[in-house]
């Protein structure tokens, strides 16, 4: 009940007047003189902007402040870019290859070279059934 009230109550206040004082007022709209006309060009080129009419002006063109051509020298606009930090970080130690002793290359050597060598002992069979001493490089 109470909002078919409201609804009423809004569309009657919606058609009630205003007064004078507070309704906006109206400006009527300014006639145009017709002898006041804008006569303006504008030219654009590699050289810039040219502007021709009552008042002529000059804007270059946009040209970047570091642009410097090839082997120019003397000061720049902009400071050089910055370096970044050296990396804290360094090669790793170059791996030590320890060599075993020349007592075991020159048995490994013998044991490649000869079927029958005797590390013990350090001697092998001939084909002739002879023992002899290995002599190896590492000797």
């Amino acid at each position: 009940m109470s909002a078919l009230r409201t609804i009423i109550f809004g569309s009657v206040i919606g058609f009630v007047p205003l007064p004078a004082g507070a309704a906006p007022p109206l400006v009527p709209p300014q006639p145009r003189n017709p002898a006041i006309i804008n006569v303006q060009s504008t030219y654009c080129d590699y050289r810039g902007c040219f502007g021709f009419g009552p008042q002529q002006w000059h804007r270059p063109s946009y040209i970047q402040p570091n642009y410097r051509p090839p082997g120019a020298r003397g000061p720049t606009y902009y400071q050089p870019r910055a370096q970044p930090r050296p990396q804290l970080s360094y090669d790793p130690p170059p791996i030590r290859r320890i060599r075993p002793p020349a007592k075991d290359m020159h048995v490994e050597w013998c044991r490649n070279q000869y079927r029958t060598y005797n590390p013990r002992t350090d001697r092998f069979v001939t084909y002739e059934g002879i023992y002899k001493t290995c002599n190896s490089p590492f000797d």
